[in-house]
């Protein structure tokens, strides 16, 4: 390649990133400059044009498709390359980084560093250099801010490169890969992320300005929650649920794990700066929150650790510290939902202020129902804490915890569960009267049955005092229900109230609530449970009651309007998904009675039933 081939190239990079004419007078569409430039991925032999792009070019476009080719042709033509030419093209692209990173734009930055790490990962078993990124990237972060900040970003990508799977390599290939990377590198990147950490803690870092400082951050935070969500074992974990699993941390990272300085810098980060920092902070306490509880050499330091945690989070919940973000505010309602997941109740109950933990979650959750417009995809996770506590209320010794632990809970949960019902019911009409505005949370498919997963074990924890709760909203709605069914129904509409479909509106999706609500409880009967208490089937008839007295009065409007007076098809759905549950609970044993009678019958036909008697 010479000039002018470069300044082609130029040309058709910033028509293909920009949408303008070339330099040279050709017009020509993005289409076609962005087939002309992945010619330079075809060949192996393209490598050393793309070599020259990136020593000659001050087009930064130019230099991202040299780099994002050199990428594509390593990856595809790594078994034509000596070690040698390898090792070579590694140290090429890291000497290019130190000599030139904290002048690129970031979008070439991040090219370049996907090239080395990917250069790492295929030749993790090469050379002895290749595994040893992690120690060159060290002096990149003894050296200036803007190469410290370059070499977090290395490691950051570094660990997501050797923690997820390369197209056209096996599984077994990636996980020999992977966990000798775990085993060798990965608790001291850990450590080089926590120490960033603490030198902007102390303000070690003086020559950094404010705007480095807060890159810093965020890059050493992002760090140390990939390092957390490793995958240790190779479980491979689905990415798309954010439900966090018990984090399989090897034993050589106890010591700063169980260290309490751990958690005491992650929360001082998430008190003293703003998202996307804070919120980070809080992923990686939610993450040391689930690690196995095998780390623990004994149960002494585990509950200390844990008393910590929720010292911390008392603090956290009396202050409101950061919860005024959105982000935080998700973080810290995963991290209320986490805690019992991986603790047991007799292990909280033991710790220092239980009690008063207790009644700050609780007040937490109530104040998060009642603002449902700005909590609607956190509310499971608050719901999933109360349900985990109240399962294993029975579980508890009662020599364990403090006293009065149970009532405590029970008046909380009975709390929760009211607000939960008021706020949802008076939300339809809030909903209603924004004209748009407001996301209905009836139309939220996922967050709506997260919560509707969740709600049967709490309702039967005090479920006569919730049945009768419930009830008690029902009736009143249905009464008004047909009272402006009638209305509507009448071929006068002189004596109908005013603004009847409005009301008749807000007064189905109110009863949506309830439907969804009824569905839910019922469907968490359980046959098998030794706990369901005595008359509890009373109580899921009497609510099947009202449910089935309004599917009466839905099919009464149907017909008696000759199928114009449709309900609103969210009720409708609602009503399938409580006969869905219905039917799995109480009708499963009558269909399997009609299967066998229905197979004997089959059987007489073949062999008459006195021969099988006589048989």
């Amino acid at each position: 390649m010479d000039e002018a081939q470069l300044a082609q190239v130029e040309s058709l990079c910033e028509t293909l990133y920009t949408g303008q004419p070339s330099s040279n007078g050709d017009k020509i569409t993005r289409e076609e400059a962005q087939s002309r430039l992945l010619s330079l991925q075809s060949n192996a032999s393209f490598i050393p044009q793309c070599q020259y792009i990136l020593d000659r070019s001050k087009s930064q476009y130019a230099l991202l498709v040299a780099s994002n080719s050199l990428t594509e042709l390593i990856t595809k033509h790594w078994n034509n390359f000596t070690i040698a030419q390898r090792i070579d093209i590694r140290n090429y692209v890291l000497g290019y980084l130190a000599n030139n990173g904290p002048t690129l734009q970031d979008f070439v930055t991040k090219s370049l560093i996907k090239l080395v790490c990917r250069i790492t990962k295929l030749g993790w078993f090469d050379d002895p250099t290749h595994r040893e990124l992690t120690e060159d990237v060290t002096k990149f972060l003894q050296a200036t801010v803007d190469h410290c900040i370059l070499g977090l970003k290395i490691l950051n990508q570094l660990v997501d490169e050797l923690n997820i799977p390369t197209s056209g390599r096996t599984l077994t290939q990636h996980r020999k890969t992977s966990v000798s990377f775990r085993d060798l590198c990965l608790f001291k990147v850990f450590q080089l992320g926590l120490t960033t950490l603490k030198q902007l803690q102390t303000r070690a870092i003086s020559t950094a300005d404010v705007r480095q400082e807060v890159i810093l951050g965020e890059q050493a935070l992002s760090l140390a929650v990939r390092c957390l969500n490793f995958d240790f074992i190779g479980t491979n974990p689905d990415e798309s649920s954010e439900d966090v699993g018990t984090i399989q941390a090897p034993t050589n990272w106890r010591p700063v794990l169980q260290d309490g300085g751990t958690i005491t810098l992650l929360l001082h980060f998430y008190a003293n700066t703003d998202p996307p920092r804070s919120n980070k902070a809080m992923e990686a306490v939610i993450l040391i929150c689930s690690v196995r509880r095998s780390l623990f050499p004994s149960d002494k330091e585990r509950e200390a650790f844990l008393g910590r945690v929720m010292t911390g989070i008392r603090e956290l919940l009396k202050n409101q510290t950061g919860l005024q973000h959105q982000d935080n505010y998700h973080q810290f309602c995963r991290l209320l939902g986490r805690l019992k997941a991986n603790y047991q109740l007799s292990e909280l109950v033991k710790t220092e202020g239980y009690l008063e933990w207790l009644e700050l979650a609780a007040n937490f959750t109530t104040q998060s129902i009642r603002n449902w417009q700005y909590s609607t995809n956190s509310i499971h996770y608050l719901l999933a804490l109360w349900g985990r506590l109240v399962a294993a209320v029975p579980y508890v010794r009662p020599e364990t915890g403090a006293k009065g632990h149970v009532q405590a809970l029970e008046n909380h949960v009975l709390n929760v569960v009211e607000c939960y019902i008021e706020s949802m019911l008076g939300s339809v009409e809030t909903v209603l009267r924004s004209e748009g505005s407001l996301e209905d949370p009836l139309e939220d498919d996922g967050s709506l049955m997260e919560q509707m997963d969740r709600l049967p074990t709490i309702c039967r924890f005090q479920y006569t005092s919730v049945a009768s709760l419930i009830v008690g909203k029902f009736d009143p709605l249905l009464e008004k229900y047909r009272e402006l069914i009638g209305h509507l129904m009448s071929s006068s509409t002189d004596s109908a109230p005013p603004n009847v479909a409005q009301q008749v509106a807000i007064l189905e999706g109110q009863m949506t609530w309830l439907t969804y609500i009824c569905g839910s409880i019922v469907g968490g009967h359980s046959w098998s449970s030794s706990r369901i208490g005595n008359g509890e089937e009373t109580l899921d008839a009497s609510l099947s009651k009202r449910v089935m007295q309004l599917a009466q009065g839905m099919d009464y409007r149907l017909t008696s309007s000759n199928g114009v007076g449709k309900a609103d098809s969210k009720l409708e759905v609602a009503m399938l998904y409580y006969f869905q549950n219905f039917r799995r609970v109480y009708m499963f044993m009558w269909e399997q009675v009609s299967v066998c009678v229905w197979h004997i019958c089959i059987l007489d036909k073949l062999l008459p039933l006195s021969a099988l008697i006589s048989t």
